[in-house]
């Protein structure tokens, strides 16, 4: 008996939807060809996954800077620890801050509630004489190179209209400042350290240079460097 000569072709069951023939006598290439419709779909499906996973990343991450740096008690709202003193006023270093100030009772007049709102006395919590204390507080540790900026407010002094404050973002380890200026009016005001090292140890100050600054809202924003 004779085979035909076609019978080199193999037929295979498949979905209805694929070709239901693979001929034995064509190439591995041309077989593999038949999928390669399917492969652009599932390249974009896993770049657009892995597109979508280094985005979210990145945000964690910027989010993760951000979070390095914080300001605790900046609207002085946290009473604990400080002694009531009538008219409105509490005696003592507020939560979160520090002062080395050495003029004997010179925090008795330290926080102020005025207008329903809770302001620091920076001239009760500083001094210039004899010797420079800064009224401050250790923000963090920055983990990357970038840009720090504070943002507080100048309420409006007591007694005397005329007031000159200090504020300043030091390295904490060596107390050298990173950025500095003066403050003469009330309103909302910003600080910036650009190009501040990773590493760095962060504290913030303010002093009174003139008069009776009042503070309040003090925050800190971080932006690291592209």
């Amino acid at each position: 008996m004779k085979f035909p000569t076609t019978a080199t072709s193999t037929t295979f069951a498949k979905e209805p939807s694929d070709s239901s023939t693979c001929s034995t006598a064509t190439s591995n290439s041309g077989c593999r060809g038949a999928l390669r419709p399917k492969l652009p779909m599932f390249s974009k499906v896993s770049f657009a996954c892995l597109a979508a996973l280094v985005a979210t990343l990145s945000v964690s991450q910027a989010q993760s800077d951000a979070d390095a740096l914080s300001v605790t008690n900046g609207d002085f709202s946290d009473l604990t620890g400080l002694q009531e003193m009538g008219n409105g006023w509490y005696a003592g270093v507020p939560a979160g801050w520090a002062t080395v100030a050495s003029t004997e009772g010179s925090t008795n007049y330290a926080i102020r509630m005025e207008a329903g709102d809770l302001v620091a006395n920076v001239a009760a919590l500083s001094q210039t004489q004899p010797s420079f204390a800064a009224f401050e507080q250790e923000i963090g540790q920055l983990p990357v190179p970038g840009e720090v900026t504070i943002t507080f407010d100048n309420k409006n002094p007591w007694h005397d209209p005329d007031f000159s404050m200090g504020a300043a973002v030091y390295d904490a380890l060596t107390s050298v400042p990173l950025a500095f200026g003066d403050f003469t009016n009330a309103g909302t005001h910003t600080l910036v350290a650009s190009n501040v090292s990773a590493g760095t140890r962060l504290k913030i100050g303010f002093w009174s240079a003139q008069g009776f600054p009042s503070l309040d809202n003090v925050s800190i924003s971080f932006r690291p460097n592209e």
